[in-house]
């Protein structure tokens, strides 16, 4: 209920002001790449897992990759007609204790491949301030875009219609398992992962705490790879290290007040 409770504040709080343009075309995609991802929730019980549907546009010169709930949260709850539908699904999860329908953010933030500077990533994302009261802030950061060091392994296999193989490589404190596939010749894949000679179609972490699989490819009729702001906010610079510590700060602070918060993120180099 809390968790429910600080949704609503969250939404309603940041739907305070107007600014900036709520969607920008960047430039024409030439592929869509839908897959599942799981994260587990609780590394001391792996039933609380959270279930979400990723999206990656790839265009001639940029990439974007996007939740695509957060991005129908973000969408509903800053128009007025579905802002109403969303408080009413989250009135509805109060009700039933079922959360699964809720509109809202699941995987935060968005990333932008070689935009807004070519060989840059740059994720876009909000966070909490200190306490409840405190107004969410919408940051973004830059890094120069990640390359693993894959290891291509022997190992070979069919995901959908699609011949595989497996690369390793370690990655920011997590060994990771990359499929990979000739068939779509393409440096591409899930979050920060790339650097195969082709699209990765598959990838998790070694103690299956992420998990990323394809489920669909489009390359007709496509949204444009596109720069997202419903909230029309100035975002303000930070760095993915601060980021990260200030959000383990947080979970930490409020580990008694909401669900799930005994896990670590993507990415643990920021413990060093």
């Amino acid at each position: 209920m809390k968790t429910s409770i600080f949704i609503l504040i969250f939404f309603f709080g940041c739907y305070v002001q107007a600014s900036a343009e709520k969607e920008k075309a960047i430039e024409p995609a030439i592929m869509e790449c839908q897959y599942d991802h799981t994260a587990v929730r609780d590394t001391l019980d792996r039933s609380h897992v959270m279930k979400d549907r990723m999206i990656l546009r790839i265009g001639k010169n940029v990439s974007q990759f996007y939740s695509w709930y957060t991005l129908q949260g973000d969408s509903m709850w800053t128009d007025p007609r579905g802002r109403k539908i969303a408080a009413e699904r989250i009135f509805e999860a109060l009700r039933t204790q079922n959360h699964e329908n809720i509109i809202g953010e699941r995987t935060d933030g968005y990333i932008y491949h070689s935009y807004p500077q070519k060989g840059i990533t740059t994720t876009y994302t909000s966070q909490g301030g200190e306490d409840m009261r405190t107004p969410v802030t919408f940051l973004y950061f830059s890094e120069e875009t990640p390359r693993q060091e894959w290891k291509i392994q022997d190992s070979v296999k069919q995901v959908l219609r699609y011949t595989c193989q497996l690369a390793t490589a370690q990655f920011r404190g997590r060994l990771w398992y990359a499929w990979f596939t000739p068939d779509i010749p393409i440096d591409n894949g899930p979050w920060k992962l790339s650097g195969l000679p082709g699209l990765i179609v598959e990838a998790y972490d070694s103690q299956n705490y992420y998990y990323y699989t394809l489920t669909g490819i489009q390359t007709k009729k496509l949204q444009p790879v596109t720069f997202y702001n419903y909230w029309e906010k100035v975002f303000e610079k930070t760095t993915r290290l601060d980021y990260l510590k200030k959000a383990h700060k947080s979970q930490i602070k409020y580990a008694d007040k909401f669900r799930y918060t005994n896990y670590d993120f993507l990415e643990l180099d920021y413990h060093q």
